[in-house]
């Protein structure tokens, strides 16, 4: 049977370890000076400036109506952990998946979540099936505006029941005012033909070697998370929440974990651009206690055609 996996979870977090002190110094000094400082000691990531980053991005993902009383929660075998491997990376293991390897860039609006799902179930599609699809982040907008954040139990919930088109049929364009037209802008398209599907959804345990079987085995996660005004800049190493204010709730595609220098962390794509981070891409350390924890929301799903 073919599958959509949603994780939610809020066990398991670690102490906080937001600095007082360098909130305090990120506060009063000028900006290129705190850079060059805090590149200076001795933390587990480096960061620029990017003031390219529009606020739109931060918020974007909407918790209201998750119900987790109505999902069965799954856990697997403890006997299966014994074949996971310290560091993992998806776009290594299914190299002929072209899409794992995509950075996309939202712009200003609030579409992280209509990205994380479509880019999840684009690397579900090719991993499962074969077929190389990049579905529609655009194709969300008949869930709701797609730039004024969304919910994952909508998006998956429309992946499975209503199915989402190519981006050749509804290709992103924020300036569209044309919500779910139920049409291709390709007029060559058949908009229903083009619809992908999954099967169903259902939430997976916070147990860390349950969200690792996952990704080993079957591929790329959505997760959402509180992000930070120190996330934002962020450009190398793994990353930890330090200082800088609440921004709000963001969602990413997880799809890897490893260890570096002894800290243990998950590897996920973004969709600020590839200018943003590690070409895109970031390295979170598992479980800090954020306000929305990075374990506390994490969707994922087996294609069905």
């Amino acid at each position: 049977m073919l599958h959509v996996l949603l994780l939610l979870s809020l066990a398991g977090l670690s102490v906080s370890e937001f600095d007082h002190d360098l909130h305090a110094k990120y506060l009063q000094m000028p900006r290129d000076q705190f850079i060059q400082y805090f590149n200076s000691q001795n933390y587990t990531w480096k960061m620029a400036d990017n003031p390219h980053i529009d606020e739109s991005y931060h918020d974007c993902l909407k918790t209201d109506g998750i119900q987790l009383e109505n999902f069965e929660i799954r856990r697997y075998d403890p006997k299966l952990y014994g074949q996971l491997p310290e560091n993992f990376d998806a776009r290594q293991k299914w190299a002929n998946c072209d899409t794992i390897k995509d950075i996309f860039n939202q712009g200003p609006c609030g579409s992280c979540w209509a990205f994380a799902t479509a880019t999840v179930a684009s690397d579900r599609m090719c991993i499962e099936k074969g077929l190389t699809v990049r579905l529609s982040e655009q194709d969300f907008d008949c869930v709701r505006p797609i730039c004024g954040g969304g919910n994952p139990s909508e998006s998956f919930d429309y992946w499975q029941n209503q199915g989402v088109v190519s981006s050749e049929c509804r290709p992103y364009d924020i300036h569209s005012t044309d919500y779910c037209p139920r049409k291709c802008d390709n007029q060559s398209i058949n908009y229903q033909n083009d619809k992908h599907f999954a099967e169903s959804f259902y939430i997976i345990s916070s147990e860390e070697n349950d969200i690792k079987f996952e990704l080993f085995n079957h591929g790329p996660i959505f997760a959402g998370f509180t992000v930070y005004d120190d996330f934002r800049k962020y450009t190398s190493g793994v990353y930890i929440h330090q200082f800088g204010e609440r921004l709000g709730e963001h969602a990413v595609r997880i799809i890897g974990y490893g260890v570096e220098n002894g800290v243990d962390y998950w590897l996920a794509a973004n969709s600020w651009g590839n200018m943003w981070g590690d070409k895109g891409t970031f390295k979170i350390k598992r479980y800090q206690n954020l306000l929305l924890p990075f374990e506390s929301m994490l969707y994922t799903g087996h294609a069905k055609n």
